[in-house]
């Protein structure tokens, strides 16, 4: 078993820092960390390492903790395993039928992220909304952007079923987008 960073020294922590391949967005998170082991901010090292036991624990907790800053969380929400979770809550699935549904989340700052399911006879797929969504401030744009992604799904596809699924698109783009007939009581 691995030493925890905690218990590591500051080379021993450069030198798993440098072994540690980073994607695109943890690269800065990277280079933060091995400014404050170099500049000796005890204060920057404790708060990287309030985060996980190892690198990569650390760096995708510090990834998914910033991100959540977009949709309003500024907290350290761990799990029972210590993992920052970027999920959003679902405030309402949009079904076109069971396999097919957009998935719309909310997070405390009322910004929305637009997730889909999608299946057909021949391929499917789908997410859960998360802080790895861009944020959508307005939730008529959010339905929107739904229909779109459905609709980019199915324009790959050539199937039977397509034709239905793009009339079943038409249909949820009226009443949830559409203008809408009030009536007076």
């Amino acid at each position: 078993m691995e030493k925890a960073l905690s218990q590591m020294s500051k080379e021993e922590k450069l030198q798993e820092l440098a072994d540690y391949l980073p994607c695109r967005h943890e690269r800065q998170y990277v280079s933060r960390y091995i400014q404050a082991l170099r500049q000796d901010d005890s204060e920057q090292v404790s708060w990287f390492e309030s985060f996980g036991q190892s690198i990569r624990h650390v760096m995708l907790n510090v990834s998914t903790y910033e991100r959540g800053k977009l949709f309003g969380y500024a907290d350290k929400r761990f799990d029972e395993y210590g993992w920052i979770r970027g999920m959003l809550p679902i405030v309402e699935n949009i079904e076109l039928d069971t396999a097919n549904v957009i998935h719309i989340g909310q997070s405390v700052n009322g910004q929305y992220a637009v997730t889909v399911s999608w299946g057909t006879s021949n391929a499917g797929g789908g997410s859960y909304p998360s802080v790895w969504d861009e944020p959508i401030a307005d939730y008529k744009e959010a339905v929107s952007c739904g229909i779109r992604m459905l609709e980019q799904q199915y324009a790959k596809m050539s199937s039977k079923e397509t034709s239905r699924l793009m009339a079943g698109l038409r249909e949820l783009k009226q009443k949830h987008t559409g203008p809408q007939q009030l009536t007076l009581l």
